[in-house]
């Protein structure tokens, strides 16, 4: 019960990380690659038009997809081995990959900026939840951290033998493409996430290891897994 109760109060330090980004990024002005994304097929309005005509029942869909599962699906996929498996090496590996996207796409995101497909007009808000923008912005496109995180779950998920692993598999399919349904990301977005969850995935995990055992420390369990 140790493990479980230091790694909930230490895993919401994570996320401070990505508010620190959010504010220094502030004090940077970025490149906007925005123009460039004509000559990518698919990134203009005709594509979003088709998407975003779809029937009523589809939308909304895609709109719960978007605002709801993905949370679960990351709060959800940690939350399965730390409490419900209690592997928690595995709980542990997946909050330091997610905790080194959130890194490594914040800088991308201090430097260089493309402007979201609503912003420039192409596409409609079907989100328009002005509460989404405290936590995130719109010009944070590539790579789309929807895609990348649900595709990297999905990942995790590959080895599981529970039927849960389908669930994953499937939030890994969907949430990509509600992020294009609700006009937040475009085409290569997606692609660049799906790539960016496969590096967070191969990633070497002497951090997540050494990281781990802190925890387990903490804990008051003092054995090193080592590599």
């Amino acid at each position: 019960m140790k493990e479980i109760i230091v790694r909930l109060i230490t895993y919401p330090i994570v996320y401070i990380l990505w508010g620190g980004l959010m504010w220094y990024s502030q004090i940077i002005t970025p490149l906007d690659f925005t123009y460039y994304l004509h000559y990518i097929p698919l990134c203009n309005a005709k594509f979003y038009n088709i998407l975003q005509t779809s029937p009523f029942i589809i939308i909304e869909f895609f709109r719960i997809i978007y605002l709801y599962l993905f949370t679960f699906c990351i709060v959800g996929g940690i939350g399965y081995y730390l409490i419900i498996k209690r592997d928690y090496l595995k709980s542990d590996i997946i909050l330091v990959d997610i905790a080194f996207g959130w890194l490594i796409a914040g800088l991308i995101y201090t430097f260089f900026v493309v402007q979201s497909p609503f912003q420039v007009g192409v596409a409609h808000d079907l989100v328009n939840d002005n509460l989404l923008w405290i936590c995130t912005k719109p010009t944070y496109e590539i790579p789309s951290l929807h895609t990348a995180y649900s595709v990297l779950m999905a990942l995790h998920f590959k080895d599981e033998k529970s039927k849960i692993r389908y669930f994953f598999y499937a939030l890994g399919i969907l949430i990509p493409i509600s992020t294009l349904f609700m006009g937040q990301h475009w085409i290569i977005d997606v692609i660049t996430g799906i790539i960016f969850a496969y590096i967070l995935y191969r990633l070497p995990k002497n951090i997540h290891l050494k990281i781990h055992n802190v925890l387990n420390y903490l804990s008051g369990y003092y054995d090193i897994i080592k590599k």
